[in-house]
């Protein structure tokens, strides 16, 4: 592409989101809250239970799993923590490979057919699909950019979600 081409394919991408990675998620939050004053976070376990499309590596997962997610808002930009509690996920993967920190950014395709042909775009040009899920309308898919850029990139359509009473928490908790 031609630096015009980037440009204006460019000029309308929304970067939601950036996330890392924890193998303890409620120490993770406190440091941002202590340090960076970044808060406070909506905390939920995403499980085999309620999740679907959850697929490693094209295989569906198929044994229990459990994630841990924290998020919040900083203007108009999205902060994720994520701590993988069990069960095969990219999560831990990285987590045993490079440690805690970065994990990805997230692009917003609120199209779900753009979103797919993207995802197909991008496949075709080596960056494969790692890892899909779907949380009530939220459809997600993390992209293997990782030997290309040191990152791994996630597509979704970041719709605004109702969930049920009692399943997220606010920390810093204050009951």
């Amino acid at each position: 592409m031609t630096n015009r081409e980037l440009e204006e394919y460019n000029k309308n991408r929304k970067i939601w989101q950036v996330c890392a990675i924890t193998s303890d998620l409620e120490r993770t939050m406190q440091q941002w809250v202590d340090k960076l004053k970044i808060g406070p976070w909506k905390v939920r376990s995403f499980n085999n239970e309620n999740m679907d499309w959850m697929y490693v590596g094209g295989q569906k997962v198929e044994e229990p799993w459990e994630m841990r997610i924290a998020i919040t808002t900083v203007g108009d930009f999205e902060f994720e923590i994520i701590q993988p509690v069990k069960g095969p996920t990219i999560y831990q993967d990285w987590l045993d490979r490079h440690g805690e920190g970065l994990h990805h950014f997230k692009e917003k395709i609120e199209d779900e057919q753009r979103l797919r042909e993207v995802m197909e775009e991008w496949e075709a040009n080596g960056v494969p699909v790692l890892q899909t899920g779907k949380f009530f309308s939220d459809i997600h898919a993390y992209m293997g950019a990782e030997p290309y850029v040191g990152f791994i990139y996630e597509l979704g359509n970041c719709p605004f979600i109702e969930v049920p009473e009692g399943m997220t928490r606010i920390f810093p908790y204050e009951d």
